[in-house]
């Protein structure tokens, strides 16, 4: 039974609860994107009230309780989960293929937003401000997109470490500390080399964000911050992964820009500066001998 079913059915709450979960059913793309208190101050509730209805769901908080709503409206959406696991057939048209993915990107830019914690994108981009160093950890075709988003920063000078093989990803975590900022990709955490590194970067206290799936995720009992990708898409039974693809790229451009808008002027500046350096240098003629 999804959440809005539930909560249609939850019986023995009290006249508060009843109005949180009605406050709730009418309008759960609110509640998602709303803070506790803002939960409370819309619904005349207090904030014991939206925990002690947690408590009776069997959730484990607020962020559990936002991702299991989020779970039952993706159930209702008008897109079926098969269309982006096998968004095109064999008798498609070229044109019918362009639509069919646009299709995938566009419920996927949408459902990555409806998951977005604001709060927590902001504290990770102030980590990578105050970080000395910022390590990402990914594995097969996420590795294109740490390697990019290492690109995007080298080009305002910052550093990216992406460390690729398997026992230079424990070497690099084995080096990590507190002055290192870890961004861990995993989908569902099956692979158990991320475990391991991890567990290394835990034991030596470096903090960990992890991007991940809302599917269940033994890694997220090390992150200190979790950042959600949409998980329509089938691990196993699907035609390629467009729709991780697209979340995982929409997630690592938006920490990019909130950083840069965190010195916006300074950072916009020393891009251009470099590019012009480049473009003389390269339009510069050799001296003839």
């Amino acid at each position: 039974m999804n959440l809005l079913k539930k909560l249609e059915n939850l019986e023995n709450v009290t006249p508060n609860e009843r109005i949180l979960i009605d406050a709730i059913l009418k309008d759960p793309e609110s509640f998602i994107a709303a803070k506790p208190k803002e939960i409370a101050s819309l619904t005349y509730v207090s904030v014991p009230t939206i925990y002690r209805l947690i408590n009776k769901l069997g959730l484990s908080g607020v962020n559990d309780l936002k991702l299991q709503l989020q779970d039952a409206l993706r159930s209702e959406t008008e897109i079926p989960v098969e269309s982006i696991d096998f968004p095109i057939s064999p008798t498609d048209t070229v044109n019918e293929i362009l639509l069919h993915l646009k299709d995938v990107y566009t419920q996927t830019i949408e459902d990555t937003l409806s998951l977005s914690d604001q709060q927590v994108l902001v504290d990770v981009s102030a980590l990578m401000k105050q970080a000395a160093f910022i390590d990402v950890y990914a594995s097969a075709g996420n590795l294109f997109f740490a390697r990019n988003f290492q690109f995007q920063m080298q080009e305002i000078n910052v550093n990216v470490n992406v460390p690729e093989a398997e026992y230079m990803q424990k070497l690099s975590a084995g080096n990590a500390d507190a002055s290192h900022l870890s961004i861990v990709i995993s989908f569902g955490g099956r692979g158990g080399s991320m475990n391991t590194v991890c567990q290394i970067l835990s034991d030596n206290h470096s903090p960990i964000v992890l991007i991940t799936s809302t599917q269940k995720n033994p890694l997220t009992r090390f992150a200190l911050h979790k950042i959600y990708m949409s998980s329509y898409e089938n691990h196993y039974q699907k035609i390629s992964s467009f729709s991780t693809r697209m979340t995982l790229l929409y997630i690592l451009d938006t920490l990019y820009s909130i950083y840069f808008r965190l010195q916006y002027d300074e950072l916009l500046n020393r891009k251009l500066t470099t590019y012009e350096k480049i473009h003389r240098r390269l339009n510069r003629r050799e001296p003839e001998d």
